[in-house]
């Protein structure tokens, strides 16, 4: 996904490395990201996702919950790091909406 336009410094991959990293601490979970090719518009593009899973501690057995996920289309964007700040963005969007939701099921 190198660009002659990129806005990054060179260092794109360390850089979404760390956004993903501060998401997760943020959020307290764990982001999946994920890549496949698929025809979008008549021609193949990537398909880009990001699943944000809840922390399981270790020893335990279950499966993780997810807790949000997202996909964008990669032609729609110039960079890595745009395709990967608009998964986080669209994630934080439905972890707010989660967690509103769970506000008001909360007795005193």
């Amino acid at each position: 996904m190198g660009s002659r336009d990129s806005l990054s410094n060179g260092r794109e991959p360390e850089e979404v490395t760390d956004l993903v990293e501060a998401f997760q601490e943020q959020n307290k979970c764990v982001i999946i990201l994920g890549s496949s090719l698929a025809l979008h518009n008549g021609k193949q593009d990537s398909l880009w996702s990001a699943t944000a899973l809840e922390i399981i501690s270790a020893g335990q057995e279950q499966q993780p919950l997810v807790l949000a996920s997202a996909t964008v289309w990669g032609g729609d964007y110039k960079t890595l790091m745009g395709v990967v700040s608009r998964l986080l963005y669209t994630l934080d969007f439905e972890l707010a909406l989660r967690e509103y939701g769970n506000l008001g099921t909360k007795k005193a």
